[in-house]
């Protein structure tokens, strides 16, 4: 964490040495919030004692008025009833507010205003990296009591839960490098701006836990979800993998990836001591992709019904019998891909041919001659494997399986396949969210 602190962190978390000094809170909570309402202020989940926000206000440097604007007002809304305790020096814009009548504080993080907005083309990744910095410097030098960076977004409804859950796993010695908490998103028609956005958002969040099952059929070691507003990262392991990336989107998939090598990402089950985070159903425009885009993509179309694709459930069958082929690959001791491979699994030869053809372009046996040449012992070889064959790449192979072999298809014909009614069987997050479409 001191190497990460001094020589990957932010400028920012240069300010919090002396300043903060002797300054305790139990948790610490990091939200980016572009061109969004204050609403989200006034929730605040318990923990036991004081919680920090660390509230990065940003925009880019090309940001257009409106968004400007609303930054404005979200920063005098979160200065409203509170006092200025502190003030960094010069032009580096952070503010530590204190009191109120919530058993928190907050720590504001100025990106927005004129010369200190983020650079076109950084966007939330940027801002989430310079909320986790100073979340894991305040935690490095004992300020925060727990070592979990919470992260989420300003359209998320924390549940009373939220700190109590992760207060429960501080072991130092835990290998968790992250956990992940369960979600839904909000269904209410009062709250969301019509039924077609409510729709929506239920279609791509049966896309994101038919596909997350889907792994976890395959026997993944990447079967979570990456969702920013759904995660804490443990700070030492944060400071291992060098921190959020500085993407317009994307950074959360990516982080939980480097994570997952490091350590291990729980994914909690929801229940009375874990309730699930409630995320709006809303349109948005703030990243280039995502669920706020794939939202407004799908009412987009003529038909979102019949229109929004689904992978092929085959596709999830093709990586299991990949993954699973991995004990006799070492046995083998043979780095050669070829259909012979798999010969003795009941699947039709061109989709035994589109799997090596899959295999091939995104150069597995390469990866399998240096797996061979680092693992002593089979664990030692699956695990390299899987330290190459990430989710990134695990996607990859998808994406190759779906445009060359198994094109996407419609709810319709998703509903009526076995796979996908054994997923249901086996995931409640699945069959929930199904049962209401």
């Amino acid at each position: 964490m001191d190497k990460y602190l001094r020589l990957y962190a932010e400028p920012e978390t240069g300010h919090l040495d002396a300043a903060f000094a002797g300054r305790r809170w139990e948790n610490v909570l990091v939200v980016p919030a572009c061109n969004e309402s204050p609403g989200f202020l006034r929730s605040v989940p318990p923990c036991g004692g004081r919680s920090l926000l660390i509230l990065v206000i940003n925009e880019t440097v090309t940001a257009n008025q409106a968004v400007s604007q609303a930054n404005k007002a979200l920063a005098i809304a979160a200065r409203e009833g509170m006092t200025e305790e502190w003030q960094s020096p010069g032009e580096s814009g952070l503010s530590l507010l204190q009191g109120g009548r919530l058993e928190r504080d907050i720590l504001l993080v100025d990106r927005y205003s004129e010369g200190l907005g983020l650079p076109a083309g950084n966007g939330v990744g940027l801002a989430r990296k310079i909320g986790a910095d100073l979340a894991t410097r305040l935690i490095f030098q004992g300020s925060i009591q727990s070592r979990w960076v919470h992260c989420s977004d300003a359209d998320v409804e924390l549940p009373d839960t939220y700190f109590s859950f992760s207060n429960a796993l501080q072991d130092p010695d835990s290998k968790h490098a992250a956990l992940v908490y369960p979600y839904r998103h909000g269904d209410d028609a009062d709250k969301a701006e019509n039924t077609a956005v409510i729709f929506a958002t239920q279609l791509y969040e049966l896309s994101l836990r038919y596909y997350v099952a889907g792994l976890r059929f395959a026997g993944s070691p990447y079967a979570f979800h990456t969702i920013g507003s759904t995660m804490a990262v443990s700070a030492p392991h944060y400071a291992k993998v060098r921190g959020f990336p500085k993407r317009e989107a994307g950074e959360d998939f990516y982080l939980l990836n480097k994570l997952a090598k490091v350590g291990s990402v729980f994914e909690a089950a929801p229940g009375p001591g874990c309730k699930p985070i409630r995320i709006e159903a809303r349109y948005s425009d703030r990243v280039p992709f995502g669920t706020g885009a794939a939202v407004n993509k799908i009412n987009e179309l003529a038909d979102p019904q019949g229109d929004f694709l689904f992978y092929d459930p085959e596709v999830f069958e093709l990586l299991r019998l990949w993954l699973q082929c991995l004990p006799a690959i070492w046995h083998s001791q043979s780095s050669v891909i070829d259909e012979g491979l798999f010969v003795d699994h009941p699947c039709q030869r061109e989709s035994r041919r589109n799997l090596v053809a899959g295999l091939n372009a995104i150069k597995a046996q390469q990866a399998l001659e240096h797996a061979f040449r680092q693992g002593k012992s089979l664990d030692q070889f699956t695990r390299q494997v899987h330290t190459w064959f990430d989710a990134f790449r695990t996607l990859k192979l998808i994406h190759f399986l779906r445009d060359n072999h198994l094109p996407s298809i419609p709810y319709t014909t998703l509903v009526k396949h076995r796979l996908f009614r054994r997923l249901l069987e086996s995931d409640t997050g699945l069959r929930a969210i199904a049962a209401k479409l």
